[in-house]
């Protein structure tokens, strides 16, 4: 192989990896805050987006029949509503504070998500759930 060949093979995989730890840290993201994504839904309208944020408790409904959740989401900030369509995630009832990251797109004032990732799910499990094991007698 050529000197020319290794440089151009070089550089080629110098630029791959810079582009892939731009992506990973965030430099070049599709990603926003709910107040982010509500200020800027009208240039990302039809693009397909994550939004961090926390659902608002109480306003879940989930519709077994079309597999399809629906809540609202904030960051405190703004408010933004949220229809997810695909598998029931895993939310303890009593948990209050559930903090989660949507894929989806804009559509109609409505955010349509197709992904829904929980933050953090072991931090709603009940005290009662987790082992400890029990004091040694002095």
């Amino acid at each position: 192989m050529n000197k020319k060949k290794r440089l151009v093979i070089g550089v080629s995989i110098i630029v791959i990896l810079l582009v892939y730890m731009a992506l990973t840290t965030g430099l070049i993201s599709n990603q926003y805050e709910v107040s982010e994504a509500v200020a800027a839904k009208g240039n990302l309208t039809g693009k397909v987006i994550m939004i961090n944020g926390s659902m608002v408790p109480g306003t879940d409904r989930w519709d077994a029949l079309n597999r399809t959740l629906t809540f609202k989401m904030t960051d405190g900030i703004a408010t933004l509503d949220v229809v997810y369509k695909g598998d029931k995630p895993d939310i303890p009832p009593e948990a209050t504070n559930i903090e989660a990251v949507v894929t989806g797109q804009f559509k109609n004032n409505v955010f349509e998500a197709f992904r829904m990732l929980t933050k953090c799910p072991s931090k709603y499990e009940s005290q009662g759930s987790i082992y400890t094991a029990p004091a040694k007698a002095p």
